[in-house]
Formats: structure tokens, C-alpha cells, sequence
């Protein structure tokens, strides 16, 4: 039946996943930055949608996608979603947003914001990264960790420091300068903007929103056990346990229905970027599913065993 032949592929998956994990894992031990892993939709809260370059239309998205370099991301009324591009840096975005994903390089990566409010959240930025953030008037270059707010309408926008960030504006046809800590630069008109920069506002709902998402990914009980640069750590605290395997040392066992397998809540994708890829619709799927692999004991059922390389799915054959 259906479920047998689930269980006979993860099965499988698993079984290669032994023999070829560990040469990936020495294969990309040396990668840098953003070639590591890629931007992924991490969350979504009401109507989002996605469009990649060649596309005859806009689609729903779907967690868990990986992104490239193109993609766009629209949000509709009262909605939010999220890009994980770091280890610990996120993107995220109000309602009524637009979002894309300009530029995709080893050590740099170029968000744009089209229209809408957006925040980036950076809690660690890696040696040689560089972060740059587009609107219609203006590009953005973050200098350090912190927490910076986007707002894009008509012909401004509004560019917030807070937590100890700081940024160069660069403007068409002006000299890059600094926007300080605590600082909100507005930017005005495209063809000869007007910059005016005030102290940064009080929070409102929708940063303290932003704040407390990212306390919680800050510091998960997950990454005691994953390697550093594992994306989606937080979302296994909630999801399942961590046990010892003599022969493996801590794995990860989720907490799912009788029958589950890895690998049959989801569909894969001939993705052009990045190959047969597999989109899981479990939120919490991200890094059981791109890193590491699967064993399976009788009595016990399946167990993640973490690694730090990523691949589009784990699957030899």
C-alpha cells in the first residue's frame, strides 16, 4: 500500500543517506557564506505569494522553499513571512509587501524591497558577508549586527537603525554616508533624493513582533546539538526530542503520527538552481530534511543524525 511504499523509500534514503553524507560534509566544510546554505521561506501568516523569473504567474508559496537568485515574494492584507538568509540573520516582511531577491553570491546577498515594510534582523554577521538592502531611491549596506526597518511608499523610503546598527546609504548621483545607531534616515524622491535623518521612533507592534521572533531563534535548545550554520534549529524544540545513540552520539527523534516516514509530507521539485529538490510542508522539515541524515531502529522508530552540510535533499540512488 501507500504508506509501505513510504516507508520502503525512506528506507532507502536513509540507507544512502550513510554512504553519502559524510563525503558531502567534507566536500563543503570549507564553504563560505551564503554558498552554504540558501535563503529559505521560513514562515508564512496569511496570504503570501511567489514568483520565480520564467514563471507565467504568481503562486502560493510554500515554507520551506529554497531561493534564488530573482525570486520574489508578495504579501497580502494582515500577513507576514520570513526569510531565514543567516545562520542568525532574518528577513521579514508587514503586509502589503513586496519583496526580491536581487543578487546571490558566496559572501554577498541583495534583498530589495519593492514597496511595503520589511525588517532585517542580524544577530551575527560572518567575516567577509556583506548584506545590501535596495528600495526605488536608495541601497542600503549593513555594516553591523542590529535590527534595521525598510518602508517603502510612493517616492520615500524610511530606513531605521536599532540594537547597535549601522549602515551606508548610497543614493543616485549622491556620496555614500552613514546612517547611525538608533538613527531613521529618510529618503525622498529618485531622480535627486533629499536624505533628512531623525532619531529612531519607539517601537510599535509589528518590531516588537519581529523582536520576539527573534529571541526565540537566538538561542534554541536545538543548537546545543546541530552544527553551527544549521538553519531551523528553533524549530525543532517544539517538534521532538533529542536522545543519544551510542553509535552517533545526540539525534533528533520527531514527534509524528504511527507510520511516518521522512521524506512523505512534502513533493519534490526539479528546482533549475539547485536540482530535485524536496519542499516538505512540515515547518519544523528544514534542516532534517537538507542536512545530516536518517537512521531508523526497530523498536524506536526514525532519528535525525545532525550534520552542517546542506544539499537539496539527501537522497542518493
Amino acid at each position: 500500500d501507500s504508506l509501505a511504499r513510504r516507508v520502503s523509500l525512506a528506507l532507502l534514503i536513509a540507507f544512502a543517506l550513510a554512504a553519502h553524507s559524510a563525503a558531502a560534509e567534507d566536500d563543503q566544510s570549507s564553504a563560505l557564506g551564503f554558498e552554504r546554505t540558501p535563503p529559505r521561506l521560513a514562515f508564512t501568516d496569511g496570504e503570501v505569494s511567489y514568483w520565480r523569473p520564467g514563471d507565467e504567474d504568481w503562486t502560493a508559496a510554500r515554507i520551506n522553499t529554497p531561493l534564488a537568485e530573482g525570486d520574489e515574494l508578495s504579501t497580502g492584507a494582515g500577513a507576514n513571512l520570513e526569510l531565514q538568509i543567516g545562520a542568525r540573520a532574518f528577513m521579514r516582511a508587514g503586509e502589503a509587501t513586496q519583496l526580491a531577491l536581487g543578487s546571490l553570491e558566496p559572501d554577498y546577498l541583495k534583498l530589495e524591497v519593492l514597496n511595503g515594510t520589511a525588517a532585517l534582523d542580524v544577530r551575527e554577521l560572518g567575516s567577509g558577508q556583506t548584506f545590501e538592502i535596495d528600495t526605488p531611491n536608495a541601497a542600503f549596506t549593513i555594516e553591523r549586527p542590529g535590527y534595521y526597518r525598510i518602508e517603502v511608499a510612493d517616492d520615500a523610503t524610511k530606513f531605521t537603525t536599532r540594537r547597535g546598527g549601522q549602515a551606508v546609504v548610497q543614493t543616485k548621483g549622491g556620496l555614500p554616508s552613514s546612517v547611525a545607531a538608533n538613527e531613521q534616515l529618510e529618503v525622498r524622491g529618485t531622480d535627486e533624493p533629499v536624505l533628512a535623518s531623525y532619531g529612531a521612533p519607539s517601537l510599535d507592534d509589528w518590531d516588537r513582533w519581529n523582536y520576539s521572533r527573534s529571541e526565540r531563534q537566538n538561542a534554541p535548545e536545538s543548537a546545543r546539538y546541530v552544527p553551527a550554520g544549521v538553519y531551523g534549529a528553533d524549530d525543532l524544540d517544539d517538534h521532538g526530542s533529542w536522545r543519544t545513540v551510542p553509535a552517533y552520539g545526540s539525534v533528533w527523534v520527531p514527534r509524528v503520527a504511527v507510520g511516518w516516514a521522512p521524506y512523505s509530507a512534502g513533493r519534490w521539485i526539479d528546482d533549475p538552481y539547485y536540482g530535485w529538490t524536496w519542499i516538505d510542508a512540515q515547518r519544523w522539515a528544514w534542516p532534517v530534511h537538507h542536512y545530516g541524515r536518517w537512521g531508523h531502529h526497530a523498536a524506536r522508530g526514525w532519528y535525525w543524525i545532525p550534520h552542517r552540510a546542506w544539499g537539496p535533499a539527501w537522497v542518493g540512488w
